[in-house]
């Protein structure tokens, strides 16, 4: 796998950490509203109107996803069954570890400010901050990430799957999560999680 140099059009998607916002005609957006996850990273959902925290028009777009990160350590191991993922470094310095299925052991890549890194439907990952300050990023997802919340603030589906094993036990098991649910399953509550948000997006 090749560290992936992005075009300077592309780089240019941001220039600064300010706020999502979406003018009235929705042909301009900026980052705010960010969220910290369990394993202390910040993400801020800024073009992904299938995020049930955007305010985003559900029909804007359902190809591709653009949200912000900020890694301040690492991130927890994660798998992505359904989706595809592009993680481009805006600053700072970042490991990755990934393993995907044709692989029989997980590589380490390393990328630098406007470069990023593929990770492939069904790839183990984990991404590391090697900086001496934050590692800020975007991650690009195609088709749209999809993450569902209830009236309580539970998740009710989520694009990705975060693994409890380490490295290690995961080699034990043969890359195999002991609770990733299968592919039809996931398929299946994808869809179902897909219709709920679309009608409760819609009726807004």
């Amino acid at each position: 796998m090749k560290i992936l140099k992005l075009l300077p059009a592309i780089a240019l998607l941001t220039t600064s950490f300010a706020s999502i916002e979406c003018s009235e005609d929705q042909e301009v957006f900026s980052i705010r509203n960010w969220i910290e996850v369990p394993d202390g990273t910040l993400v801020a959902p800024f073009f992904n109107p299938k995020d049930c925290t955007s305010h985003l028009p559900w029909d804007l777009i359902d190809e591709v996803s653009i949200a912000a990160g900020e890694i301040r350590k690492e991130t927890m191991i994660h798998t992505m069954p359904l989706v595809t993922q592009i993680v481009f470094v805006l600053s700072g310095s970042l490991e990755v570890i990934i393993k995907e299925a044709k692989d029989d052991l997980p590589k380490v890549l390393h990328a630098e400010a406007n470069e990023a890194v593929l990770t492939k439907a069904g790839s183990l990952f984990q991404l590391r901050n090697r900086g001496e300050g934050s590692c800020r990023v975007l991650y690009i997802v195609s088709p749209a990430y999809l993450f569902e919340m209830d009236e309580a603030g539970s998740v009710v589906y989520d694009d990705a799957f975060i693994v409890k094993e380490s490295w290690e036990q995961l080699k034990q098991q043969r890359w195999k999560p002991f609770q990733l649910p299968s592919l039809e399953s996931l398929r299946t509550a994808r869809e179902e999680s897909y219709l709920r948000l679309q009608s409760l997006k819609r009726g807004q």
